[in-house]
């Protein structure tokens, strides 16, 4: 006969909060990518200005007597326009590039932390993460604070790709505080399954 016996299973959960915290970090990376190879960051009467690009106003005399304004476009250069771009924004580029790929890191690093099925690994695996996270979002503040001092003796806008990365920092900010949330949750549940087992038939009298 079959005789029915309790048994514990245990089983590896992965919060939704750690996999809500890489989604917003792969936000961040795909804003950053957009925000980097833009020049609409700043707007001065020279032109408007990014980390790489530069587009600078310049008269198309071809078109007398009445001369049409155009945006010329460039790669950065200090050699060629010292005064009106600023090196800041250099400096905002690989700054920028430094946040890209701690993110990315994050990311690979987090991803391992849920794959793996052992409490032991995964609890150093996710610190690790937030740390990075954590790195990652002191960088963005201080690119925030960079673009908008380097060019303190110009009058000067703010463009959209200034207020994209400026997202893309609210996105890492709050991947930061739903990655912290789950830290110490127990990840490991146990689920009751019966199994059962053949035992010996008791002859008759």
């Amino acid at each position: 006969m079959y005789a029915p016996r309790a048994k514990f299973e245990r089983i590896y959960v992965v919060p939704p909060l750690k996999v809500s915290s890489i989604f917003l970090a792969i936000l961040h990376c795909f804003f950053l990518i957009i925000a980097l190879f833009t020049s609409f960051w700043v707007e001065t009467k020279h032109g408007h200005f990014g980390p790489l690009f530069r587009c600078e106003k310049s008269l198309d005399l071809s078109l007398l007597p009445i001369p049409k304004i155009i945006y010329q476009c460039h790669l950065f250069d200090k050699s060629i326009a010292p005064k009106r771009y600023s090196k800041w924004m250099l400096v905002t580029a690989i700054l920028l590039l430094i946040s890209f790929f701690i993110i990315i890191l994050s990311i690979i690093i987090g991803t391992l932390s849920i794959i793996r099925n052992s409490q032991r690994s995964r609890r150093p695996l996710w610190l690790c993460t937030i740390i990075l996270i954590f790195i990652g979002c002191l960088v963005d503040a201080l690119i925030l604070i960079i673009v908008p001092l380097a060019y303190n003796e110009y009058a000067f806008r703010l463009q959209w790709a200034y207020g994209l990365f400026c997202g893309a920092t609210l996105f890492i900010l709050t991947a930061l505080i739903v990655a912290i949330l789950p830290y110490n949750v127990d990840e490991i549940q146990y689920i009751e399954t019966i199994e059962e087992t053949r035992g010996e038939l008791e002859p008759f009298a």
